[in-house]
């Protein structure tokens, strides 16, 4: 079990583990996070001191914006008056957002955008500067319609990632609808990791649990989802057990990649991220982000350390007798 502390091995006789603290240190414009359905990121690693760039979480069409330290808006290129979903992908076909990923060697914002107007959708792979130069990487039609929604706010997909981390390979996002593959939403359910050329936004399909996985209904449903670890662990969170009590834990499901074996809605300890809605996971320049399509409060504002998020997710899964 690559990555495992020896702590870690004796978890199964210890309370429950909980979520890592998050990481206040970046400074930047609006850190607090004080307006509702909105999230903002810090802003490009090699670029000006203190920008932030705002992502909307309760929808799939607003602009997004780019601000200085003092708040005040970026002009530049396509950052002027707020990067449309056309501007971002290069393409007037486009309607929504789908995904992001923020990438800390590369120094671009790579984009997933849609075209919705084709049966099953077509994906746009674009990145975006500081300066606000759009990049039109490439499009593929997925390869049916339980696919079509790649979005992070979607429920049924995970965040886009770069499989090597920031600089490095090509983009995943694992879909929890598929049967497999590029097979359609049916029985058995073992979902697809849909990977996206980096060079020219191609898509090609794996099964995302092995062969010994099978269920009668699609995979469980979950926002936030976590991983895979080195230990090829994913974690996907859904809700409160309480919608008042924000302390008294989470529930969600936990795979394990490589042997099939899982758990749903599994109890989590009540100190993970929230606000006052659902939230989600976000990968942002080698950290995890957790907006929420509400407000976000306390542990939802802040980054968190990959390593930790995945070293979490291993903990839980030997917890449950997963890994």
């Amino acid at each position: 079990m690559a990555g495992l502390s020896a702590n870690i091995v004796r978890s199964k006789n210890k309370e429950m583990p909980l979520f890592p603290r998050a990481e206040l240190g970046d400074v930047y414009s609006t850190m607090g996070q004080g307006y509702s359905q909105y999230y903002y990121f810090p802003a490009f690693s090699g670029g000006t001191a203190g920008r932030s760039i705002r992502i909307r979480y309760s929808g799939y069409t607003t602009d997004l914006q780019q601000y200085n330290a003092d708040g005040s808006a970026v002009t530049d290129g396509v950052w002027n008056g707020g990067m449309t979903v056309d501007e971002a992908s290069g393409s007037a076909n486009t309607e929504n957002f789908l995904n992001y990923y923020m990438d800390d060697a590369d120094n671009k914002l790579y984009i997933l955008t849609s075209d919705t107007g084709t049966s099953p959708h077509t994906l746009y792979l674009s990145s975006v500067n500081e300066a606000g130069t759009v990049t039109a990487i490439g499009n593929a039609q997925v390869g049916n319609a339980s696919m079509n929604n790649l979005s992070v706010l979607s429920g049924t997909a995970g965040a886009m990632y770069r499989a090597g981390g920031d600089g490095s390979g090509n983009f995943q996002i694992p879909c929890f609808l598929p049967a497999g593959g590029n097979s359609a939403s049916a029985v058995p359910y073992r979902g697809a990791m849909v990977t996206i050329n980096i060079t020219n936004g191609a898509l090609s399909y794996a099964d995302l649990l092995p062969s010994t996985y099978a269920n009668s209904y699609s995979l469980g449903y979950g926002y936030a989802v976590m991983g895979p670890t080195a230990n090829n662990i994913l974690v996907q969170v859904y809700y409160l057990h309480s919608g008042t009590d924000r302390m008294a834990g989470h529930y969600g499901q936990i795979y394990n990649l490589t042997t099939g074996k899982f758990g749903i809605n599994l109890t989590f300890a009540g100190n993970a991220p929230w606000g006052t809605g659902i939230w989600c996971a976000q990968r942002w320049r080698g950290k995890y982000h957790f907006p929420n399509n509400t407000m976000p409060y306390g542990k939802s504002i802040g980054a968190y350390s990959e390593a930790d998020i995945h070293n979490w997710c291993d903990e839980m899964a030997v917890f449950y007798g997963l890994l």
